[in-house]
């Protein structure tokens, strides 16, 4: 049960982190943007602290990330011996382990920020700075 559970919980905080990164790539504020999806129905209760977490740069673990790509690959493991295909949490644990890689201990909801990295974005501190500066 658990690892349905952290399935749900890990893949829920990729796709905030992807909608993250659209909206600030579209233009958007970023904490305009994690204000109004914390004011969604859509973002489970349990991701609603990692968002105000994000709005101060705060990724300092609650749930490392590093658990919760074992979590992924535990998930997977089960995935194949059952069969089911995990198409999703395979592309959340390659996020994970790209930002698990910076090597310091953060949260799992860290993603953000490799989303950020992906889409080139910069750390949301820098791009404070730019627009403050503009």
């Amino acid at each position: 049960m658990k690892l349905v559970v952290n399935s749900l919980l890990g893949i829920g905080m990729q796709a905030i982190a992807e909608a993250v990164a659209l909206g600030e790539k579209a233009g958007l504020d970023r904490n305009r943007l994690l204000e109004v999806l914390s004011e969604t129905a859509v973002v489970a209760p349990a991701h609603l602290g990692k968002l105000e977490k994000a709005m101060k740069s705060d990724y300092s673990p609650q749930f490392p990330l590093r658990l919760m790509k074992q979590g992924f690959w535990l998930i997977l493991n089960l995935a194949a011996a059952v069969g089911a295909q995990m198409p999703a949490t395979r592309v959340a644990l390659e996020v994970n382990a790209a930002q698990s890689s910076e090597g310091q201990e953060q949260d799992f909801s860290a993603v953000i920020l490799e989303m950020e990295k992906q889409a080139h974005l910069g750390s949301p501190d820098n791009r404070r700075t730019r627009i403050a500066g503009e």
